[in-house]
C-alpha cells in the first residue's frame, strides 16, 4: 500500500551495508520525523503505520529509524531489519507480519474470515485515493504536505512537489478506473467505507470479534489515526469529516493506541 508518491527525503545508507553495526533490537525503517523516531511515536504514513502497530499488538521490542523509499531495497517503506543475532535480510510487507507472529511475546489472532478480503479492499479501493487527494492533492493541505514530505529548498522542493502531485493523480485514476478525479465522490465513497467498517464492528473492541487486535484492526488504525484532525495538521478537513459519527471507530483507534503507546488519544 505505499506508493511512489510517499517518498521524498534525503538518500539513506542501508544499515546492514556496515559490518560494525550491531543491532540489539528489530529495526522499522519509516517515514517519521527526527524527533518522534526517538520518542517511538506514530509515523504520519499509513502503510508504514500499519506496519508499526503490527509489530506493537505483537509486543516486539523495536527501534524506529527515519528514512525514505530509496534507501528501501523494495523501493518502499517500511522494511524491517530484525536484530543482527537473527538476520540481515531486510523484511517488507507479509514478511514483517510473518515476524510478528513468530517472534509475538503473546498470541498474535490470526482472523480466517472469507468477507476479509471484502473489508481490506475498502481500504485500499475507496480510503486510501481520498487520503491521496486530501494530502498530495488539494491547495489547504500543501503545508501539511510540505511538512512531511517536502524539502525546504525551494529549488528541490517545486519539482518534487510537481512529481508528487502527478503521482498521486496516477495512482487515483488508476484505483478509481475514472478518466478524472471528482472530490466529492472520492470523499463520499470514503464515508460510506469508513461506515462500513463501522457496521463491521458494532459492539466489538476488535474487529471480527478477535479476543485482541490483529493485522486488520491495525490497518484500520493507520487511517482512523492519521485522518483525524488531531493527528496531522489539516487544513482543508474533508478527509477527517468523513469520520463524523462513527463513534466506534473512534473509540476502537483510542483503544488501540491506548494498547501500543500507552496513552488514550485525545
Amino acid at each position: 500500500m505505499t506508493s511512489a508518491v510517499e517518498s521524498p527525503s534525503p538518500i539513506a545508507e542501508l544499515p546492514v551495508r556496515s559490518p560494525a553495526t550491531v543491532r540489539q533490537r528489530p529495526t522499522l525503517y519509516v517515514f517519521v520525523a527526527d524527533q518522534d523516531a526517538l520518542l517511538g511515536k506514530p509515523s504520519y504514513n499509513p502503510s508504514c503505520l500499519k506496519w508499526q502497530t503490527v509489530l506493537k499488538i505483537a509486543g516486539i521490542e523495536f527501534d524506529i529509524v527515519p528514512s525514505n523509499n530509496h534507501a528501501s531495497p523494495s523501493g518502499a517503506l517500511p522494511f524491517l531489519l530484525p536484530s543482527s543475532s537473527q538476520s540481515s535480510k531486510p523484511l517488507t510487507g507479509e514478511k514483517i507480519h510473518k515476524y510478528a507472529r513468530e517472534h509475538a511475546a503473546h498470541t498474535f489472532p490470526n482472523i480466517s474470515s472469507p468477507r476479509l478480503e471484502a473489508y481490506q479492499a475498502l481500504l485500499t479501493q475507496n480510503i486510501r485515493p481520498a487520503w491521496l487527494y486530501a494530502l498530495y492533492l488539494l491547495p489547504a493541505n500543501a503545508p501539511l504536505l510540505k511538512s512531511l514530505y517536502l524539502p525546504s529548498s525551494i529549488l528541490l522542493r517545486a519539482p518534487l512537489h510537481q512529481t508528487l502531485h502527478a503521482a498521486a493523480t496516477a495512482e487515483i485514476l488508476k484505483t478509481t478506473r475514472r478518466a478524472t478525479i471528482s472530490p466529492s465522490q472520492l470523499f463520499s465513497e470514503a464515508t460510506n467505507a469508513l461506515k462500513a467498517l463501522s457496521a463491521l464492528l458494532g459492539d466489538d473492541k476488535w474487529f471480527f470479534g478477535a479476543e485482541g487486535p490483529g493485522l486488520f484492526d491495525a490497518d484500520v488504525f493507520a487511517y482512523t489515526y492519521l485522518i483525524d484532525g488531531d493527528a496531522l495538521a489539516w487544513e482543508d478537513k474533508s478527509l477527517s469529516e468523513c469520520l463524523d459519527g462513527l463513534q466506534n471507530l473512534r473509540r476502537h483507534r483510542e483503544r488501540l493506541h491506548k494498547q501500543c503507546w500507552g496513552v488514550e488519544k485525545s
